[in-house]
């Protein structure tokens, strides 16, 4: 059996994408580490399964990292869905749908026609609170997505991001579902070019070019923290940037708005 797929990013964060519709695709941790191993598969950070919801019909995604595992959540892998359904029309070729991941219904909007740019909303799950390390840091630990501790830095280009950010991942106060470790460092709040924003993901273990729900969950931090206002542009590793619209109701963060690109590499299939 021939398993058809596209491989696709969103900011540098490489996904594989398939309708799985019929549900011939397989979710056996070892089959994804298979196909998302970089050497010997197709390559990628995760895996996301398009098919319809059984109760609303609309659609739905449910994503698995490169190691297996399955997370609730992917920010940048929802911005990649939300094209895929849009240029496969498995929702009419609207441009506005409502996307249901593990964590919940999600609205996404196709920006332009090419369904390279998209926007996508995220809630707040776990408010955000300050949390005191054992060396003195401060970092701020809630949940967007995926549960992640921000922590703010002088300079993330001086920052190991994969020792500290395994370290904060593995931190026993976040145990035992760890965290995302995301390390951003900026001049003011006022100032005119974007935060630099650096990140540790798990199910990766490592560093990946970009994370949405990392970018999401620095900017409610940002916002609510170190003075930042309610729209915050961010320049990921890969160099693409990611724009960050805090949502308020009766004055209470509840979610944001994550605009940000969504690149198809190429397509292919798999024998089964």
């Amino acid at each position: 059996m021939k398993l058809h797929f596209d491989k696709m990013h969103g900011a540098g964060n490489d996904f594989i994408l398939a309708d799985n519709s019929a549900g011939n695709w397989p979710s056996a941790a070892d089959f994804i580490r298979s196909v998302c191993d970089r050497h010997k598969g197709i390559g990628a950070d995760g895996l996301i399964l398009i098919s319809p919801d059984p109760e609303s019909g609309g659609p739905r995604m449910r994503y698995f990292n490169s190691d297996g595992s399955h997370a609730a959540m992917c920010g940048n892998g929802l911005r990649c869905a939300a094209s895929f359904v849009y240029r496969h029309k498995l929702a009419g070729g609207r441009k506005k749908v409502r996307l249901l991941g593990d964590d919940g219904p999600h609205d996404t909007e196709i920006i332009n026609e090419a369904g390279t740019e998209v926007k996508i909303s995220l809630d707040i799950l776990e408010p955000f609170q300050a949390v005191r390390l054992e060396s003195g840091e401060t970092v701020y630990k809630g949940t967007v997505g995926v549960p992640h501790a921000i922590a703010v830095r002088q300079d993330v280009e001086q920052t190991d991001v994969r020792r500290e950010g395994a370290f904060l991942r593995y931190h026993p106060k976040f145990q035992p579902a760890g965290v995302n470790a995301d390390f951003v460092s900026f001049v003011s709040p006022a100032q005119a070019g974007p935060v630099l924003i650096r990140t540790y993901e798990r199910g990766v273990e490592d560093e990946t070019l970009a994370c949405g729900t990392g970018c999401a969950s620095a900017g409610v931090v940002l916002h609510q923290f170190c003075g930042f206002g309610e729209k915050v542009c961010f320049l990921c590793r890969g160099k693409d940037r990611i724009e960050v619209e805090i949502l308020k109701k009766c004055s209470m963060l509840t979610g944001v708005f994550l605009t940000g690109p969504a690149e198809k590499a190429f397509a292919g299939e798999i024998e089964l």
